[in-house]
């Protein structure tokens, strides 16, 4: 049975034996995966990369926010309010996604997160001029 993997990244290079070996990652800039293409091995090396790839790191703000998604108080909202929030959020995870949420407790949090706040609605305010 084949299996399609996306994203695979491979080179190809020449050994000082003057031999041609293939690497592969599981995709640019990715984990190297182990084994040869179409072996349990390759295939169980690239679900470990993807599994890992796919979990927020633990105690960033991105972690909370798609807690919040997933949640029972999201999902309670209207369908025109959770379509709204979706692109917001994604923006908002975009610029603040890696900030720890230990620094939500120190006081010059709310200045940067207000900050920014003004600068997407100064390009909101532009972007409304404009037309």
């Amino acid at each position: 049975m084949r299996v399609r993997l996306r994203g695979i990244n491979s080179r190809r290079k020449r050994l000082a034996d003057g031999s041609f070996k293939t690497y592969f990652w599981a995709w640019k800039g990715g984990p190297p995966l182990r084994g040869e293409p179409g072996t349990a091995e390759f295939v169980a090396s690239y679900n470990a990369a993807v599994a890992k790839k796919a979990a927020p790191p633990r105690g960033t703000l991105v972690s909370l926010l798609q807690q919040y998604q997933a949640s029972e108080d999201f999902r309670l909202l209207v369908d025109s309010t959770r379509r709204s929030y979706v692109p917001l959020i994604a923006r908002f995870e975009k610029e603040f996604g890696d900030f720890p949420l230990a620094a939500l407790s120190d006081r010059r949090t709310r200045g940067v997160f207000m900050a920014w706040r003004d600068k997407i609605a100064a390009s909101a305010v532009a972007r409304f001029a404009r037309r």
